[in-house]
């Protein structure tokens, strides 16, 4: 696991990600990316527990 050594540079890793699977049928023939509403939701998620954390976190950058 990379956490002990993320958190050891201070770098917070939050458990939600993205699952991309079978990411080549989300291309169109030009290598435009479009997302299928599982990806679109995964993403929501990940990106609302990013805000959540840099909420949180905001007080401890601000004390540095």
């Amino acid at each position: 696991s990379l956490k002990p050594l993320l958190t050891s540079v201070g770098v917070m890793p939050i458990p939600e990600g993205v699952a991309l699977p079978a990411y080549a049928s989300l291309l169109d023939e030009k290598r435009a990316y479009h997302p299928s509403e599982q990806v679109q939701g995964g993403a929501k998620t990940m990106l609302d527990e990013l805000f959540r954390w840099s909420e949180a976190l905001k007080t401890l950058r601000a004390a540095e």
